[in-house]
């Protein structure tokens, strides 16, 4: 598929390779069938060539699977030559997207790929830093808001580090992910539960349910982030997917793979998160987005 064109979801007829396409009935909720948050080395802390990210899906049954590296950002000249170590550099999106494509048509009958990236919401670059990714070929966006305000800024602050003031962090924190959420613009919404946070469970839970709340209004899943999971980070947040099943808030499973073995024991691992969350009544997409 050229760069630019939108992607359709389905493959074309009578030119499928020798491999087959998994089956598209719905799998059950442990059988993941698409990915759509997966990284590459541009970004600078993910290892393995994107061909190995694909052959390393295949094996393991997905029938879609979307590159969402960390997007490069146009900052502003106010920022004064900063730039982020962990996201792709503008310089590189269009080998990016070169790579993405050609794979596409390789890997054609035996897996749907796609073009995205993971994106923060800076106010003062994201539309400039969006026309130049769709003029590109960018297809679509998952938010990954890691920071509150522009990340350059003086009083910027990391969420996923202590904070001295951590009400007001985890307010303007939700107060973006839920404009992002309305915005219509994202695909769904990566580690929704990121922030850091040990104070007031009822500050906590408003909060939480203003982020489901425009989950379940606008239709846009929020992610069950299994890398953090595996990881043993402090989230996924039992406490937030607790409230996320309450809603109703369509929930989708997010490898955030930043190497090809991660591909591995996917079973296992929903299953295991299954388990620690059994009795939530969390709302799993099932179909595929794209």
């Amino acid at each position: 598929m050229p760069p630019g064109e939108a992607p359709s979801g389905k493959l074309p007829s009578g030119n499928a390779p020798s491999g087959k396409m998994p089956s598209k009935e719905v799998m059950p909720v442990t059988r993941m069938q698409f990915n759509y948050h997966t990284h590459t080395s541009r970004c600078g802390h993910a290892l393995g060539a994107d061909r190995e990210y694909v052959e390393a899906a295949i094996a393991a049954g997905l029938r879609q699977l979307g590159f969402a590296d960390h997007s490069p950002m146009l900052y502003p000249e106010k920022a004064s030559g900063y730039y982020s170590a962990s996201k792709m550099r503008p310089e590189a999106f269009e080998e990016y997207a070169g790579s993405v494509f050609s794979l596409r048509e390789e890997y054609k009958g035996r897996i749907e790929l796609f073009l995205g990236v993971e994106i923060e919401y800076y106010p003062e670059c994201f539309d400039k830093t969006e026309r130049f990714l769709r003029d590109r070929g960018l297809e679509y966006m998952i938010l990954g808001q890691h920071h509150t305000r522009n990340e350059y800024d003086r009083g910027a602050v990391f969420v996923r580090e202590p904070h001295p003031e951590e009400d007001k962090v985890l307010t303007e924190y939700t107060d973006t992910v839920v404009k992002c959420i309305e915005s219509g613009k994202f695909l769904y919404v990566a580690h929704p539960d990121i922030a850091r946070y040990t104070g007031d469970g009822d500050f906590y839970r408003k909060q939480a349910l203003r982020i489901c709340e425009a989950s379940l209004r606008h239709n846009v899943p929020l992610e069950v982030n299994l890398g953090a999971f595996r990881g043993g980070n402090r989230y996924p947040s039992p406490a937030f997917w607790k409230i996320a099943g309450e809603v109703g808030s369509p929930a989708i499973f997010g490898l955030d793979a930043h190497t090809p073995g991660e591909f591995t024991g996917i079973p296992e691992t929903i299953d295991a998160f299954l388990k620690e969350t059994a009795g939530f009544g969390i709302n799993y997409v099932k179909e595929p987005l794209l």
